[in-house]
C-alpha cells in the first residue's frame, strides 16, 4: 500500500502542476485576435484541462482510498474546496463563451479579460496551496 501511495501522490503532484501550467498557458492564448483561432486553441486547451482535473480528483481520491479516509486536515479540505472552485468557474468560464458569436469584438476582449483573471487566480491559489502541502 506505501507504494501504491507514493506512486499516487507523484501523479498528483505531476498532474497538479501540469493544470497550473495549462492555466497559465491560456495567457499565451489570449493573444490571438483572430476569434476562430482563439476558438480551436482554447477548446483543446479546455479539454485538456479537463481531462487534467478528472486525473487530479482521481488521483486524491485513490490516496483518499489508501489511507481509509481516515486524514482530514487543513491541505486536504482546502485541495477539495479549490477543485470544486476550478470545476465551477470552468463550467461558467464555458458558459460565458458559448454565447459570444465571432462578430462580437467587446464581448470577445471582454470575456479574454474576466477568463485571465480566473485562470490566473486558480493558478495562483494552487501554487500556494501546492507550496503549504509541501511546507507541512
Amino acid at each position: 500500500m506505501d507504494t501504491l501511495f507514493k506512486a499516487s501522490l507523484h501523479t498528483h503532484e505531476l498532474v497538479v502542476f501540469l493544470l497550473i501550467l495549462s492555466q497559465l498557458y491560456f495567457l499565451k492564448i489570449k493573444r490571438q485576435e483572430n476569434f476562430v483561432a482563439f476558438m480551436k486553441s482554447f477548446k483543446r486547451l479546455f479539454l485538456i484541462q479537463n481531462v487534467l482535473i478528472g486525473m487530479v480528483i482521481f488521483t486524491g481520491l485513490l490516496m483518499m482510498a489508501v489511507l481509509r479516509f481516515s486524514v482530514w486536515n487543513f491541505e486536504i479540505v482546502a485541495m477539495i474546496v479549490l477543485m470544486i472552485a476550478i470545476i465551477v468557474h470552468q463550467v461558467i468560464i464555458n458558459r460565458r463563451l458559448r454565447v459570444i458569436r465571432s462578430d462580437e469584438r467587446e464581448l470577445f476582449e471582454e470575456f479574454k479579460r474576466y477568463a485571465a483573471k480566473i485562470y490566473t487566480a486558480e493558478a495562483i491559489a494552487a501554487l500556494v496551496l501546492f507550496g503549504v502541502a509541501k511546507a507541512l
